[in-house]
């Protein structure tokens, strides 16, 4: 049976979904709603918390095919994946991660270093300031086993371009929020990790761990895996303040 929907009177409400398994989520031209993309931004959550279940090679392969959507900067599809599921290795980078940062917090601790990072790379640590007494928490619980840099997920893809690409950092960003959201439509839970990709590329070990390849800097690092609970409701998020020219 076909229904005639009137699109500029439908709500989005869901009731026809949940009552008459009716799927309405296409506007009149073919694509989704305004209300219904919207509902997939409020569902998204950064997730660090996952089941032992791996992530398909199916599964995998659709974040990565939503990648290949996301705009770039003159069309050059300059965008390269990492994706790492074997266990050993993403526990290894953990460790390794845990331990540099843990030094690092130890460096922090001394005043002379502190002064000499700050006047270095102030902009750098006034980022950072906030996250600076977490550090070495961080670091010991990882080392106990407690993983808190990529908190045991199954799976980890490290967005890479070519070290001086002059669009490299835009253009893996755009690709990584394309998973993110795919991600959310897959029953998946993912979490860009930054306390990794600084390290990557700062640690030549960590680099050859994860198979980087020689040149290329790692721009974003997300984390995916079976989440281990649902959250019952979205999230609206406050409209940014906004300057009209």
């Amino acid at each position: 049976m076909k229904i005639a929907i009137d699109h500029d009177k439908c709500t989005a409400c869901g009731r026809c979904v949940e009552v008459c398994n009716i799927n309405f989520s296409e506007g009149p031209d073919g694509k989704p709603t305004y209300e219904h993309f919207m509902a997939l931004l409020r569902s998204r959550r950064s997730r660090r918390e996952f089941t032992e279940q791996a992530v398909s090679r199916e599964h995998i392969d659709a974040l990565l095919a939503a990648a290949a959507q996301a705009p770039n900067g003159l069309n050059r599809r300059n965008v390269g994946y990492t994706v790492i599921t074997d266990r050993k290795v993403l526990s290894e980078l953990s460790l390794a991660v845990g331990r540099q940062t843990g030094k690092f917090a130890d460096w922090l601790a001394r005043p002379a270093f502190r002064a000499l990072f700050k006047l270095l790379w102030g902009r750098a640590y006034a980022d950072l300031e906030p996250l600076v007494p977490l550090l070495k928490p961080m670091a010991e619980e990882t080392l106990k086993g407690n993983d808190m840099v990529l908190y045991k997920a199954p799976c980890a893809i490290l967005l890479h371009t070519l070290k001086h690409d002059a669009c490299g950092a835009e253009d893996a960003v755009y690709c990584g929020a394309n998973i993110l959201l795919a991600a959310e439509t897959l029953g998946l839970g993912a979490c860009v990790i930054g306390f990794l990709t600084g390290p990557i590329n700062s640690g030549r070990g960590l680099r050859e761990l994860a198979r980087i390849p020689p040149g290329h800097k790692v721009h974003t690092s997300i984390i995916a895996g079976h989440p281990r609970f649902a959250y019952s409701q979205g999230l609206l998020r406050p409209l940014p303040e906004t300057r009209r020219v």
